[in-house]
């Protein structure tokens, strides 16, 4: 792979609301390096999508606050960056796919012109030169007569068509790093792919680096080099794509492949389902958040949280059936 390219180290990120403290993001590191395709995954309400904006600084503050850690993209720390280092930042070093395009576009501005928009605050360009730049990022997603549909709104757009513009808009600067937050949620299955299969090849294109935010770990298969499994704000497992599916070690990564379907699956067949509910971050528990849910929960589980164990390199997992001097039981029960 190639240099680093985003570094988040120990990042604590809180919202203030009037019932109290939510601890949103708890101490969550990871890395992505240049051109590659990094994927958190997780159930709604784990963090995912608090941490990629925080990356991009767009939880608005407050009532959310950044309480600890370090975001270095490419080696300077946004933490402490204003807002106007951040409209330099936005857009041209780091852009983001939000995972509603009809709430995220302006539904009274040319599609064209919203695509450029952003590009346009950096450079500043004629309105012949938007439009041509228009027609290009529409023609590199794939969108049939980008001249005519340039011009268009967006209602005008069907909803694949309108995730294709919205991510011409995140690419219109060539950003070195994507953020991909839920891009197929809203679409069908074969939209989801065609939308998957265009950023493998904007990716291979133009080496932009990704983090793919999902819940559904279908997606993360044929996409992403890496995974980051998170659950109530913390990260539960890390590894490379092919260790998190043939090898995974926390209970809670193994529950979700197993409630995966896959080609194998009958008609007889029931797909597991996690029993019981995500915690509530505003009092987080004291041990292993996932550890109500858990069936190989121990007593040490729900009173300490789990350091990291290395499993192999690269692939790491806080979970205390992995510490050394567990029972085999225990281990085996996972």
């Amino acid at each position: 792979m190639g240099k680093r390219l985003l570094d988040v180290k120990n990042l604590k990120v809180s919202f203030d609301t009037y019932a109290g403290e939510v601890q949103a993001v708890r101490g969550v590191s990871f890395h992505v390096d240049e051109g590659e395709v990094v994927a958190i995954v997780g159930e709604s309400g784990s963090g995912k999508s608090v941490t990629a904006q925080t990356i991009m600084k767009l939880n608005p503050m407050p009532p959310a606050r950044i309480k600890e850690g370090s975001i270095l993209l490419d080696g300077k720390d946004i933490v402490a960056a204003t807002e106007a280092e951040m409209q330099k930042i936005r857009g041209r070093e780091v852009a983001m796919i939000f995972q509603d395009p009809m709430t995220c576009m302006n539904p009274t501005m040319q599609v064209g012109k919203q695509v450029v928009e952003t590009e346009n605050l950096h450079k500043k360009m004629s309105k012949d030169n938007m439009f041509q730049r228009a027609v290009e990022c529409l023609k590199q997603v794939n969108i049939p007569n980008p001249e005519d549909r340039a011009k268009q709104y967006p209602h005008e757009f069907s909803g694949g068509m309108r995730q294709r513009a919205m991510i011409a808009m995140a690419l219109s600067c060539n950003p070195k790093l994507l953020i991909a937050d839920e891009p197929t949620t809203a679409l069908d299955v074969t939209i989801q792919a065609q939308i998957m299969e265009l950023l493998n090849e904007l990716r291979e294109k133009i080496n932009t680096a990704i983090i793919l935010i999902t819940h559904d770990l279908g997606v993360v298969a044929g996409s992403a080099d890496r995974v980051v499994v998170m659950y109530a704000g913390m990260i539960m497992e890390t590894g490379d794509t092919k260790q998190i599916f043939y090898n995974p070690q926390h209970p809670y990564t193994k529950a979700l492949i197993k409630s995966l379907p896959s080609p194998d699956t009958t008609k007889d067949e029931v797909l597991v389902s996690i029993p019981g509910t995500p915690p509530y971050l505003l009092v987080p528990p004291k041990g292993c958040g996932f550890a109500a849910r858990c069936s190989s929960c121990m007593k040490i589980c729900k009173e300490k949280q789990p350091p990291e164990f290395v499993i192999e390199e690269g692939h790491k997992a806080s979970c205390w059936l992995l510490h050394p001097d567990c029972p085999k039981e225990g281990a085996d029960k996972a």
